[in-house]
């Protein structure tokens, strides 16, 4: 696939940028992440991070909305870079300057993302840095065609249009009054959002398009950046506490819920389903969103439990009228969980339909456990909260594992 120079060999500068995955032969090769695509994932986690900085400034229904409206930007603009590259990414210089270029408009929405909204130049700066996201996938594309067999362009043409015209609602949205504002953006989400479904729609063998393991990989590297910055939350909430007796308690409730959230992911969630059609593959690939979301929103929540039981002189049941866990911080860290539980499980659904009844019924079980949680939680302080919540996840964490052994020894 490389352009050859004159001497025989591959150019180091420009090399053809075509689709790397038209036959079984190339899909069944190993292919790993580049260290350009860990750098990029950096960048977008210190997105992530500001976002999360958000939520926990503003622990409300209203901050929560905002949270979930701002993170889909952030995400999607990971994803179309991340399947960009598990098709056309040929690691020329071209390629890395375009990269490192996205990087830094990434750099400027994680700057600018906890000021949109409340500060103009902080809204135009995520306006404008997010649109040159688009722009710059759009000139990816472009040159891509130029290498791309003719019986396939439709693929390349539709996602060249759906982020050219996402990119110009973008940037129209700086002129519309503020009530318009939003709603510019949600259409120019959705028509970002809607091409890769009609792209995939014009190739007779869409499994050409994507690296079924590399994307698999890709969305696993991520789960553990985000749940990384999870982690980091519970260190700096602690931090922040002087080392409260009842805050460490909460610090070690909270990592063991987090660790129950990797065992869960890495654990159940295989890539057969994406190997199967479009529609399976584009639920694995959309059903992450809330996946994501929900880690992170989960280490704010954890982070106000360590915060709120720095205030309380033990990490026992909150006497009555003494400073319960609130209700904002109940439903972040409780509610996050059960999106996750929700969301991880209709990822695994699709992948060949491998979740079971029983593990889907105890999963449902326990997220229903922690809604009744969140309303009736009140009398508990921090650490009690986020104690329920990991044992919670500590037995369904051992439920599955042992299910799963009794059920490989079964004949």
């Amino acid at each position: 696939m490389a352009s050859e120079t004159g001497s025989g060999r591959a150019s180091p500068f420009r090399r053809p940028q075509s689709l790397r995955n038209l036959t079984e032969e190339q899909r069944a090769e190993e292919r790993s992440s580049t260290w350009l695509e860990l750098f990029f994932d950096l960048c977008f986690v210190v997105a992530v991070a500001a976002l999360a900085r958000g939520l926990h400034h503003d622990p409300t229904l209203g901050g929560i909305l905002r949270f979930v409206g701002l993170f889909v930007p952030v995400w999607w603009a990971w994803m179309t870079y991340t399947w960009y590259g598990t098709s056309f990414d040929n690691d020329d210089v071209p390629y890395r300057v375009t990269l490192l270029a996205a990087m830094l408009f990434m750099l400027g929405i994680a700057a600018s993302v906890e000021g949109v909204g409340t500060q103009t130049g902080a809204t135009a700066g995520f306006v404008v840095s997010y649109a040159a996201l688009r722009i710059l996938l759009v000139w990816l594309f472009l040159r891509a065609r130029y290498h791309t067999p003719p019986d396939l362009r439709g693929f390349v043409d539709w996602y060249a249009a759906g982020n050219a015209l996402g990119a110009v609602l973008w940037l129209a949205s700086l002129l519309a009054p503020a009530p318009l504002v939003y709603g510019l953006w949600a259409v120019a989400l959705f028509v970002e959002l809607l091409a890769p479904i009609l792209a995939v729609r014009t190739l007779e063998e869409p499994l050409v398009s994507f690296h079924p393991r590399h994307i698999a990989e890709r969305y696993g590297l991520f789960t553990i950046i985000v749940l990384g910055e999870s982690v980091l939350a519970v260190a700096a909430g602690t931090a922040g506490t002087d080392w409260a007796l009842p805050a460490i308690f909460a610090a070690v409730f909270a990592f063991v819920a987090a660790a129950c959230i990797w065992w869960i992911y890495f654990d159940y969630v295989k890539t057969t389903g994406m190997e199967l059609a479009p529609r399976p593959a584009f639920y694995w690939g959309y059903g992450h969103l809330a996946v994501y979301a929900a880690i992170a929103a989960f280490g704010v929540g954890a982070q106000l439990a360590i915060e709120g039981a720095a205030q309380v002189e033990s990490a026992a049941l909150a006497p009555a009228g003494g400073a319960g866990f609130g209700l904002a911080g109940r439903a972040i860290l409780a509610g996050s969980v059960t999106v996750y539980l929700l969301a991880v499980s209709f990822v695994q659904y699709v992948n060949r339909h491998s979740l079971s009844e029983t593990v889907a019924l105890a999963r449902l079980a326990v997220a229903a456990g922690f809604l009744v949680l969140v309303v009736v939680g009140g009398f508990l302080s921090g650490p009690a909260f986020a104690a329920a919540v990991a044992f919670a996840l500590v037995a369904l964490t051992a439920f599955e594992t042992i299910y799963a052994g009794w059920s490989a020894e079964k004949p």
